[in-house]
């Protein structure tokens, strides 16, 4: 169980929007949340490993984020801790009276 206390790291959530591509058109990109993007959360590095494609290899790495509880954030979005994309690959959602919400982030992977 985390405590207020434990959240001590600043987060940033993101997810993909519309924006002008310069010729006319729209492209798709990340963009913080309209509603409260930076919040403070409790992080926990968790296991990681290595894959070898085309020559190169990917390393990724697991991390799990625990922030007070909102309904607007799904497996879609991204969280950018420290300056590093942390892809969001599983929010788990324990009811809207929860106190908490923890979520599973996934780093070194893109969408």
């Amino acid at each position: 169980m985390v405590r207020p206390g434990q959240l001590d790291q600043r987060i940033a959530i993101q997810d993909f929007t519309l924006a002008a591509d310069g010729g006319g058109g729209l492209t798709r990109a990340w963009a913080d949340l309209a509603t409260d993007p930076d919040v403070w959360a409790s992080v926990k590095a968790g296991g990681g490993g290595e894959s070898t494609t085309e020559d190169r290899t990917n390393a990724t790495a697991m991390t799990t984020f625990v922030i007070r509880n909102r309904s607007d954030i799904d497996e879609r979005m991204r969280i950018v801790w420290e300056g590093l994309d942390y892809n969001i690959r599983h929010v788990m959602r324990e009811g809207s009276r929860a106190m908490y919400l923890t979520i599973l982030a996934e780093r070194g992977v893109s969408n």
